[in-house]
């Protein structure tokens, strides 16, 4: 099969389904085995947790790069295009590799129904497409996202020497458990035998079954608080955060200066995980470290969707806070960076996750209006069932808004020149990407 654009590629992928669940990783195997195994042998660090993955990546991928190395990544969900997913040294993946690879994986799924497993589909086509594809740019090391979990996760094939947990919270309870310690145990499953294994601010109980994983497979554990950390933060407001990275090295602690534009002291948390993972992966590879090119590239690493400014007048921000643990970690941002200015929220979210913890938490917010809304996705929360959710729930006002992007195009129009007053757009993904899209084409992000 054949494709002209990257739409009917992608279209085709998405088409994939298959009615048997995988259970393993046996699955994967066999169709990486079937295109010769293109995962093994490639330098990876792995990176998962319930949150903070893309931010950590992002700057574990601007560190790297500032020092010469090729960097190849694997994340998820897109904001704007596909291509996002995979990239090599700061560059998605091209149109026509993308539709190549795709080609590919028609092949691939041709022969996976002769199997007992059947075809592949959407994140496990995804995973084989991007070892073929760092197969062939053999980065120096790939930074490989986990889509979700850990251990059952389609990318947990690759064989990691640096394993990052960023925080371990519930989400996914369907899949990964009802409890901290369920999900610890899901996610952990990443460690491979004698790795390094990096862990941000995990609470206690979750941590230790993390370190049994670790002392399982004779890895060598690095904790956050314990073996690095931060402190002496200085809030910059809109120009982001100065810290102090301490680490202990042969029993003596060393201090660094850095500094992020990114906002958010979960931004600080994300920051400073990267960095030691940075310093970790450059021990071992025996490289030295260019340290005023790794602080130029830790400052100026930007984010799409992560508290992001798309508009200076009036003032707009966009923010992927997708669960509970996002929100509680946004609403902290906002009262620490934004104690001085006039919020509005607008928010809108999936009927996949739970709901019924998110709307207090955004009432908790000291935002002047609450608006909810709803979005063209098939999982998406509806304004029926806000409003079921919302009249047991808050116990402020707050208004549906059916046509969300009108109401965006009205609050531009109607902008005057204050620059105290903020408009908070966050909820899914997928939403924020939406209006992503939408100020890109109408209104220009600025």
């Amino acid at each position: 099969m054949k494709f002209t654009t990257v739409e009917q590629a992608t279209a085709w992928l998405d088409a994939q389904t298959n009615p048997k669940q995988r259970i393993g990783l046996k699955k994967i195997e066999t169709a990486m085995n079937y295109v010769n195994n293109p995962h093994l042998g490639l330098p990876v660090i792995h990176i998962t947790g319930t949150n903070g993955k893309g931010s950590t990546t992002t700057f574990l991928k601007e560190l790297l790069l500032s020092q010469g190395l090729a960097v190849g990544t694997f994340t998820s969900p897109h904001i704007m295009r596909f291509n996002e997913r995979i990239s090599y040294n700061g560059e998605n993946i091209s149109d026509d590799d993308l539709i190549r690879i795709i080609e590919q994986m028609v092949e691939v799924n041709e022969y996976m129904e002769t199997t007992e497993y059947g075809r592949l589909i959407f994140f496990e086509l995804y995973t084989v497409m991007m070892a073929l594809y760092f197969q062939e740019k053999q980065p120096n090391v790939c930074l490989i996202e986990v889509g979700i979990g850990g251990e059952n996760d389609c990318t947990n094939v690759f064989k990691a020497d640096l394993a990052i947990l960023t925080t371990i919270g519930l989400d996914h309870e369907d899949l990964l458990g009802d409890t901290v310690e369920a999900v610890a145990s899901e996610k952990s499953g990443i460690i491979k035998e004698k790795s390094i294994v990096v862990t941000g601010p995990i609470q206690a109980s979750p941590l230790n079954v993390v370190s049994e994983r670790a002392k399982l497979k004779n890895g060598s554990h690095v904790k956050f608080g314990v073996d690095y950390g931060f402190d002496s933060i200085q809030n910059l407001k809109e120009k982001g955060s100065s810290f102090d990275f301490w680490q202990i090295v042969d029993g003596q602690k060393q201090v660094r200066n850095w500094h992020i534009t990114m906002l958010g002291r979960y931004q600080i948390d994300n920051a400073t995980i990267a960095l030691k993972a940075f310093i970790a992966w450059m021990s071992h590879l025996d490289q030295h470290i260019n340290f005023e090119d790794a602080a130029y590239a830790l400052k100026h690493t930007k984010w799409m969707a992560r508290m992001e400014k798309i508009s200076d007048n009036p003032i707009i921000y966009i923010d992927g806070a997708h669960n509970a643990h996002g929100l509680t970690a946004l609403k902290t941002l906002v009262d620490e960076y934004f104690y001085d200015k006039e919020i509005i929220i607008l928010y809108a979210g999936l009927s996949t996750k739970n709901q019924d913890e998110q709307l207090p938490i955004l009432q908790a917010f000291e935002a002047e209006k609450l608006y909810l809304t709803q979005f063209d996705h098939r999982k998406a929360m509806s304004i029926d069932d806000f409003e079921e959710l919302a009249d047991e729930l808050l116990n402020t006002s707050f208004t549906m808004v059916e046509d969300w992007q009108g109401f965006l195009l009205e609050f531009v129009e109607k902008a005057d020149e204050t620059k105290d007053r903020i408009l908070l757009v966050t909820g899914s993904l997928y939403f924020v990407s939406d209006v992503r899209q939408l100020f890109l084409k109408k209104v220009k992000i600025k």
